[in-house]
Order: C-alpha cells, then structure tokens, then sequence
C-alpha cells in the first residue's frame, strides 16, 4: 500500500462519534449537555482529528515525506494520536512533554514507539523543539497550524445533523483547535454562544499569561495559542482542578463513562453556563489519569456535591 493511501485508511475510522445526553439541576435550574464522546475515536482522544488532518496536508503540500522524522510538543493526547498514525505510515517520531505529565500518557507514548523527551515545562519544549527542525524534522506545529481548526469543520458537521437547535458550545482550550474549529461553523450556522473553559489556577486566557499550575491536562499549556480568537467568543468560565475533577468522576460513578479531567471541565462549564441546551465533548477517556488525582477519593467539591444528574441517555444516530 502506498504511503499516503496508509494514511487515507485511517480516516475511515475518525469521528461520527455517538453523542450523549445528561440533565444536570443546579440551584433550580436545569441545563441539558450534548457531549460528543470522543474517546471512541482511534488513539482514544479527540485529537486524531487534528493529527491526522495537520499530517495528510502536510504530506500533500510536500512538507513531510515518508522516513521523515515528525516532531511535537504536547501534553500527550496530540502526541499520542500523531504517534498512533506515525506508526501506521512509517514515520519516526520524537514528542516532547512536560515532566508533569502522567504515567500514563508517556507509558502510551513509547508502546507505539515514540521517542519521548521530558522537559521543564511547555516553554522548555517549544525552545527544545529547534533543533529537531534544524536537523530536518517535521513539526507539526499543532498552536499555529490552520490544519488543526480545519480538522474540526467535519465534527461540527457532525453535531448540526445530529442537533440541529442548542443554545452554546463549551470547551476546553490547548490548542484552540477544538473551540474555534468548531465553534466557528456552529455560531455562523446555528447563531450559538462559544464558551471557553480556563483553568482558575492558571486564568491564562483572561490574563493573557499563566498564573499558577493546574491539574487539567491539554488544557492552557502555558501560551495562549495563535488558533485562539477571543472576538468570537462569547465568555469564559473558570473552572478549578478539584472541581473538574470531582465532576469527572461523578459522572463516571453515576453513568459508568469513564471520562478524563478536561471532560469534567467541560460538563461543569455547561452547569454554570446559564443556558438550557450546550453542546460540549468528552475529549478522552479516564486511562491516561490512573495515576492523578482523578482516583484520589480526598479531594472533595461542595459545588460539585450540590449538582445533580437527573438523566443520561445515548443518542441513536451514530455510528458506535
């Protein structure tokens, strides 16, 4: 098989991922999550979307070519699907990755052959990360490339077919990609608000610089990427680490979906939304946080313990 037929093969497999519906009451007030579960896509992560799209450009441009070294910086779920479809095609692959990362992640990393270079932080891989392009190596440049906001047309595509009628769209942001690739479709077709999470600990979007860490991994990696265009978004919601992650999991422990911090971030972002119906995802499942705080039984949310989940239910017109 051809070198980029490899890779055209892999897309069979992304996205039109079945999309679940959750009824949360909060201080009387009741708001409906759609959340496209994203962790069924290949890679377990919503980012084989972007990996796949920012390589099959860059291998139609010229910019890659097969035995090509690929190169990153990342938090993990990018590096991991990139490593995941480098795999698959034949390219080498060197990732560099905060120390602070979990086990997991770089355990996932190096199974499907990726070298990995712990840094300092995202600062110390993005100055890191010249050499490797000086040597010839591709990078995939996921803050800044246009690829990555293009790979997300297709899922907000997704979601009108689905949902046709809904109130906003809530995520995270690391690269920007998911938000304003998507969100971007969805306010000009449906006239929805875009909401960003941020991190509290951080608040990198509201201050434009990161003020503290934070435990909500692929989410405000210390820059606020070039992708992000705050003109179009509506509002931003802080979000602390405990409260994501005791959010997380009591999603898990109600429903059985086993989802990871950013997905928590995200649910509890539509709670305090202020509006009926949000359209949000659950970008990755819980394997990559075994080692966090998303198993430590004592962290505890007051705001969290005060929300409930009256209903779950999948919806039917999908392909898993």
């Amino acid at each position: 098989m051809k070198y980029l037929d490899r890779l055209i093969e892999i897309k069979k497999q992304i996205g039109k991922t079945s999309i679940v519906e959750l009824v949360f009451s909060y201080k009387g007030k009741e708001t409906t999550l759609f959340a496209k579960e994203e962790f069924l896509n290949p890679s377990k992560s919503i980012k084989i979307r972007p990996a796949y799209q920012i390589l099959f450009d860059a291998i139609n441009e010229g910019k890659l070519v097969e035995g090509q070294r690929v190169v990153e910086v990342t938090s993990g779920n990018m590096g991991i699907s990139l490593a995941y479809i480098c795999k698959i095609i034949g390219n080498p692959i060197t990732i560099l990755m905060p120390k602070t990362m979990s086990k997991e992640r770089i355990d996932a990393l190096k199974k499907l052959g990726a070298d990995v270079i712990l840094t300092e932080d995202f600062l110390d891989g993005f100055d890191k990360i010249n050499e490797y392009i000086k040597n010839g190596a591709y990078c995939s440049k996921q803050f800044e490339n246009p690829s990555n906001l293009k790979a997300y047309f297709e899922m907000a595509d997704e979601i009108i077919e689905e949902i046709p009628s809904f109130d906003g769209f809530i995520s995270g942001v690391g690269t920007g990609g998911t938000l304003i690739g998507t969100g971007s479709i969805l306010k000009n077709k449906c006239g929805v608000k875009l909401i960003a999470i941020d991190p509290a600990e951080s608040a990198l979007l509201k201050t434009g610089k990161p003020n503290g860490k934070h435990k909500i991994q692929g989410l405000s990696d210390q820059i606020v990427p070039k992708l992000y265009n705050p003109e179009i978004v509506d509002n931003l919601i802080e979000i602390s680490s405990n409260d994501a992650i005791c959010m997380a999991r009591k999603i898990n422990r109600t429903y059985g979906l086993s989802i990871g911090i950013s997905s928590g971030a995200n649910a509890l972002g539509a709670v305090l939304s202020n509006l009926k119906t949000v359209v949000s995802v659950f970008a990755d499942d819980d394997t990559k946080y075994l080692s966090t705080d998303l198993y430590n039984d004592l962290i505890k949310s007051n705001l969290v313990d005060d929300i409930q989940i009256l209903s779950f239910k999948r919806l039917n017109k999908t392909i898993f």
